[in-house]
């Protein structure tokens, strides 16, 4: 499965994206995160639906973040014949 992702809330930005690239890479996922205002994240995803569902829990879920995160949200999920990244990584800004 592959999808994009939006994060939005006033997380401290190295540490939460370097969170969510640790928490993808154990997890198996492929694709990016990055920063595209103070308050908002956006990215891609590639694995499991199953794992998706399950990062998108355990982001969440993150005891240092849940005060600071407002929303999760998953668009475009669909059905995909092979990876188009090796690896989970951040991508820099491109503000």
């Amino acid at each position: 499965m592959g999808c994009d992702f939006e994060i939005r809330g006033k997380v401290p930005k190295e540490a939460f994206q370097l969170f969510a690239v640790a928490q993808a890479k154990v997890m198996g996922l492929r694709g990016f995160i990055s920063q595209v205002s103070d308050e908002k994240f956006k990215g891609h995803l590639e694995g499991e639906g199953k794992i998706i569902d399950a990062f998108k829990k355990l982001i969440l879920a993150a005891a240092e973040y849940v005060e600071a995160i407002k929303e999760f949200i998953i668009k475009n999920l669909k059905v995909i014949k092979e990876y188009t990244y090796k690896t989970f990584e951040i991508k820099v800004d491109q503000k």
